[in-house]
């Protein structure tokens, strides 16, 4: 592969860490951000290596940076938000990390036993990320849009922009229930009446690391990255978001 000499005003601009001379430069969306961070992090703790980061935006903003010709080598994301990509990465090369549930919660002082208890009176309002941008918001639709259920809650559901802003609002019991993921049930936990991981009815959510078409028969340093991320050394990191094998 090829050196990159770039200016620390060009990193800057595309969110790049010290280090940037490592042949591994991994990118992601928003919502993955401090996973990717957490993984990168024990990887050079553990090997010694470095893996410069490039944050910044959505994973559809990241990829067209790698279009434009940034230096990103690995992207990881959820496998449904890179399908579009496959002109710019090599999904046969890349690696399964694991998947990550939808989650239904729902405020303190309302208890359900199965999706289907959105139909009942008491829940009145439902939250869920939107659709066309958050993959959790993407699943939950798919789920009612398939659900017997589904159009009796359909009147019920209120479309915000993001996981965390779902979380908020049934935290605050401004909804009764709501559509997250599984770290964000975790990390809201005491300020939520319950939640349940929805395990059928949409197409998992899987997390996957795709290198750069290029990167893969290049790198070395690619390679081990790969490796590392697909064995039992990341496990600890992953389920600590919500991945599992």
């Amino acid at each position: 592969m090829k050196k990159i000499l770039l200016t620390t005003a060009v990193l800057a601009a595309f969110g790049f860490s010290a280090g940037a001379s490592a042949q591994v430069t991994v990118t992601t969306g928003g919502g993955y951000v401090k996973m990717v961070e957490a993984l990168a992090d024990k990887y050079e703790a553990e090997t010694g290596a470095k893996v410069s980061r490039a944050f910044g935006g959505n994973i559809g903003q990241m990829l067209a940076q790698v279009k434009s010709g940034s230096p990103v080598t690995v992207v990881i994301s959820d496998a449904t938000s890179l399908k579009k990509f496959t002109t710019v990465l090599n999904a046969d090369a890349g690696v399964r990390l694991g998947d990550t549930p939808l989650i239904l919660a729902w405020r303190k002082g309302l208890e359900l036993k199965a999706p289907s208890d959105l139909a009942k009176p008491d829940v009145k309002r439902i939250a869920m990320p939107d659709p066309k941008a958050a993959v959790y918001g993407r699943a939950a639709k798919e789920f009612l849009d398939g659900a017997a259920f589904g159009k009796d809650v359909a009147p019920k559901m209120n479309v915000v922009s993001m996981v965390p802003q779902v979380l908020s609002y049934v935290s605050q019991g401004e909804m009764d229930a709501g559509f997250i993921n599984l770290l964000a049930a975790r990390q809201g936990k005491a300020k939520l009446g319950g939640f349940m991981a929805v395990k059928e009815g949409y197409e998992p959510i899987r997390m996957t690391a795709q290198p750069v078409k290029g990167a893969e028969g290049e790198a070395a340093d690619v390679k081990a990255f790969l490796k590392w991320l697909a064995s039992p050394k990341a496990d600890a990191i992953l389920d600590k978001f919500g991945v599992v094998r």
